[in-house]
This record gives C-alpha cells, sequence and structure tokens, in this order.
C-alpha cells in the first residue's frame, strides 16, 4: 500500500487531503508538530511528503537537512505549500528532494494532479462546471453557485465554511446559498442533498438558519418533500430570507440598508492566504494557457540532435522539473516570455541559427533567466565567447545523468 506524509499546519486542509487520500486506498500518515515529523518519516518510510510552509519555515528547512542526510529517506519527494515566494528563493528547494511548490490557497485540480503523477495513482476529481464562491457580511454568509453543482467544490465549500465559522469566531451563523442562475430537475436531487449535509455539518449552522435563494420549483418541492429539513426555507427573492434573518439578529435596519451597507461592503478577508481555494485551476488558468503546476524547476532545452533532447528532458523531468524542449531557435525566441524559464540549457550549434546569436536574446532580456551551455565542442574560442556572453557555465556533452544534474544544480547554486 502506498503511504504519504502529511505535515500541515492547517486542519482543515489537513483532514481535506486525508479524506481524498484514503478514498483511494493510500495510507495516511500524519504529524501535526514539527517534532515528531522526523520520528514518523523514519518509522513510516512514505512514498511522497507534503510539508506546509509557514513564513519562517526553519522547522521545515531543519527536517528537510535531515531527510537528504539518510540513505533510507533522501529519495522520497516532496510537495510543499506555502506562501507566495519568489521563484530564486523556491528553486533550491530541489536539493531536498521538492518537486513541487503550491502557493496557497491550494487549487487542488492541479495539486491532486501532481499527486496522481508521483505516486501513479488516481485521486478523481469532479470535472462539472461550477463556480463557488463565499463572502460574509456581519453574522450572514453567502454562498453563490453557478454553473453546476460540483461534489468537490461543494466538500471545499464544507471545509472553507468551518474554517471562515472558526476564524471570525461566528456564534450563531446564518448560511444563504444563492442558486438563482440554476436550472434543476430530479437527477440533482442526490447533489442537493450533499450540498445541504455538507453545509448542516458545519460548527453552529442550524437548520433554521440555513436558507435557499431559488427560483426553481424543482428546489422548493425538494426541501418540502424532506420531512428532516424541516426549517429551511426557500424564496425567491433575497429581501424576503433577510427579513427572517436580520430580525432573527435584533439588527435594527431595513433590507434595503442592510444590502447597501453589508452585503455590498462585505468584511470577508481577501481569499488570499487561506490553505483551501474553492476556484480550481482550470477556472482561472487553463482557459488562457497560463497553468501553474507547481513546479519547482522550469526549463527550456534548446537542441537540434533530437535523440539528445530527449535523453535531456528526461534526465530532468526525473527530479520533477517541468521541461520544454525546442530544435529551432526561432521556435524558441517566438515562444519566449520573461520569467516563465528557471534554467535554458542550449546547444550553440543549431540547424535554423548560431546558438551565440539565441544567447545574445535571451541575456538581453530584461529578466534573463541562467544560461547553460551544453554543447559538443570544447573550442577555446567557442566557450570563450559563451561565458562573456552571460552563459553561466559551459558544459561539454555527453555527461551522465547525475553528473549533468548535479553540475547544472551546483552552477545555479542549489546545492550545498
Amino acid at each position: 500500500m502506498k503511504r504519504v506524509l502529511i505535515a500541515d499546519s492547517h486542519p482543515l486542509f489537513r483532514d481535506y487531503l486525508k479524506q481524498k487520500l484514503t478514498e483511494v486506498n493510500i495510507d495516511v500518515v500524519v504529524s501535526q508538530e514539527n517534532r515528531d515529523l522526523q520520528t514518523k518519516l523514519i518509522t513510516s518510510l512514505p512514498n511522497l511528503i507534503i510539508l506546509d510552509f509557514n513564513d519562517e519555515h526553519s522547522d521545515e528547512i531543519e527536517f528537510l537537512e535531515q531527510k537528504v542526510k539518510d540513505t533510507n529517506t533522501v529519495g522520497i519527494p516532496v510537495i510543499i505549500t506555502g506562501p507566495k515566494a519568489d521563484p530564486s528563493n523556491i528553486a533550491p528547494l530541489t536539493k531536498f528532494g521538492v518537486i513541487k511548490y503550491f502557493e496557497k490557497p491550494v487549487k487542488l485540480d492541479v495539486f491532486f494532479n501532481a499527486i496522481n503523477k508521483i505516486l501513479r495513482t488516481t485521486l478523481l476529481m469532479d470535472d462539472t462546471a461550477c463556480v463557488l464562491d463565499l463572502h460574509r457580511s456581519d453574522s450572514i454568509i453567502f454562498v453563490e453557485i453557478a454553473l453546476g453543482l460540483n461534489r468537490d467544490k461543494i466538500s471545499l465549500m464544507q471545509f472553507k465554511l468551518a474554517e471562515m465559522i472558526e476564524n471570525e469566531g461566528m456564534e450563531n451563523p446564518k448560511i444563504i446559498v444563492m442558486l438563482t442562475s440554476l436550472d434543476f430537475t430530479f437527477a440533482d436531487g442526490y447533489n442537493v442533498e450533499f450540498m445541504i449535509e455538507n453545509i448542516l455539518a458545519c460548527p453552529g449552522v442550524q437548520q433554521k438558519n440555513l436558507k435557499l435563494l431559488s427560483t426553481s420549483d424543482f428546489i422548493r418541492d425538494f426541501i418540502d418533500g424532506h420531512k428532516e429539513y424541516s426549517g429551511i426555507e426557500v424564496a425567491s427573492a433575497l429581501p424576503k430570507l433577510l427579513n427572517g434573518l436580520i430580525g432573527a439578529g435584533g439588527e435594527n435596519t431595513s433590507v434595503s440598508d442592510f444590502i447597501a451597507k453589508q452585503i455590498l461592503t462585505s468584511k470577508s478577508k481577501p481569499d488570499d492566504s487561506g490553505s483551501i481555494a474553492t476556484k480550481f485551476t482550470s477556472d482561472e488558468m487553463y482557459k488562457t494557457g497560463k497553468v501553474k503546476d507547481g513546479s519547482v524547476l522550469s526549463i527550456a532545452i534548446i537542441d537540434s540532435d533530437e535523440n539528445n533532447l530527449q535523453y535531456t528532458k528526461q534526465i530532468f523531468e526525473a527530479i520533477g522539473a517541468t521541461v520544454e524542449t525546442f530544435t529551432k531557435g526561432q521556435e524558441f525566441s517566438d515562444n519566449y516570455i520573461d520569467g516563465k524559464y528557471t534554467l535554458v540549457i542550449l546547444d550553440v550549434f543549431l540547424e535554423d541559427k548560431t546558438g551565440i546569436s539565441l544567447l545574445k536574446y535571451i541575456k538581453s532580456r530584461p529578466y534573463s533567466p541562467p544560461v547553460i551551455v551544453y554543447s559538443p565542442s570544447s573550442q577555446k574560442d567557442i566557450v570563450s565567447q559563451c561565458l562573456q556572453l552571460g552563459a553561466t557555465n559551459y558544459l561539454l556533452k555527453p555527461q551522465k545523468p547525475k553528473v549533468l544534474v548535479r553540475k547544472t544544480l551546483s552552477v545555479l547554486h542549489f546545492s550545498e
């Protein structure tokens, strides 16, 4: 049985991961405190470590240093979740076996895809089109759902609601679920029930304080037909729902004032620091082609020798790098974007243009990445010219895989 060690300070994220992993028969070992993390690593010898970084993360670095000193644990891959960080600070983590770094709030579709590739397993995600957002106004939490009911996002909603209720100290939370843009049929009953049960499972949520905003006759009939949902109100207009909730809260204000002053000036904190996001990468980035897959290293290899190109690609993919390959210099320059690559590996002998001119182009960019020239030529004038033009180093082909990786990471100051 495959095993994952989860070390995350955020209980909701930790519990959600454990739930998803155990569904596919993956053994999960949880460490809630850093002091027992090393012991659990040694005793469990997991196939993957999922590690949370805080702002300081000195304890986590110490753990990673101990990990690579032990021959039994040095090869275990690591996925890190943490705050937004500069790529130059993330890349050195490669030396500890870190292959993915996901900024919080984590978008779980891409996160689970990374786990699937590492463990060669299948963590399934509901691909139903769905937009789900949460925001709070005083004692009322608004849940807006559009396009459809996605079960994974509904599960995440429960964790986010619980997180919001806990963080805001809400003793008597009131929930309004806004479903006005959705059309329902009998086939949706299972998911509607799943949504309601997830909300009612949150701490402090009472049925009388759960309201559904919908124009669907199905939703009204569904609630009326389930005695266990007695007290849950369904309405087609927001003011009607707010009247009851505002009155229940003892607030001396009109519904129109409440909407203008409270809903339109939501007090919710921006969703930029939590551990779970109800938005998936597919909602935002796949449509634009800008997918962040969490890779610590993003490498471009430019080589007209197809065999060597694929061989070098496999070497760096084996350490978790995202690799793009180009056989022509013009193809690379046409697709080049500042900040996209951590490293460029360049052969100076290309079919369509010299590597020298391409090296000049790369180093002329405002945020040019380090360039390692990897070429069969040992001519002193070519080596000298490449270094003078800004190449970080010049390596002669061929190199053994371990040697190539070690020299590359050493050049980039990623190794001790």
